[in-house]
């Protein structure tokens, strides 16, 4: 099978979970591409932009919130691992993302990563910002707790 570009940045996620002393398996969550069950209880969703420096805005598809609404009504835990180039992976826990994007939504929803030099992640979305920095080493320690 011929490697993708998209395995490369998922590759990155997978990898800092499977190296993760909690960690004990990985499935697929869907027939949707980026969705991955760890551990049997929390579910994880992955998006990458290659583009080099931020600020990085994502772009979340009405069926991609239906499918993170899904596994909040399933009672798993639920994260995006959002890929910022090759600088950092964002992890937003399901409190971070219902703060910044309507997980209902018939439209699509956006997310913006911003960096400063020397500092953590501020995301800000679709219905509002975060009121605080995500630090780059709460991924993938805020996965397994």
């Amino acid at each position: 099978m011929k490697i993708q570009e998209q395995d490369m940045y998922h590759g990155a996620v997978l990898t800092q979970i499977v190296q993760a002393s909690s960690f004990k398996a990985v499935n697929r969550g869907s027939t949707k591409y980026g969705h991955y069950r760890i551990n049997d209880d929390r579910d994880l969703f992955v998006k990458y932009l290659k583009k080099a420096r931020g600020p990085w805005t994502f772009t979340t598809q009405a069926s991609e919130l239906a499918a993170m609404q899904a596994v909040l009504n399933s009672g798993r835990k639920l994260f995006l691992c959002l890929v910022c180039g090759k600088e950092t992976i964002c992890v937003l826990t399901s409190a971070d993302i219902s703060a910044v994007m309507d997980l209902s939504s018939s439209v699509p929803q956006w997310l913006r990563v911003e960096v400063p030099p020397g500092a953590s992640c501020h995301v800000s979305g679709s219905t509002g910002a975060l009121p605080r920095a995500i630090a780059h080493s709460a991924f993938p320690r805020n996965v397994f707790r």
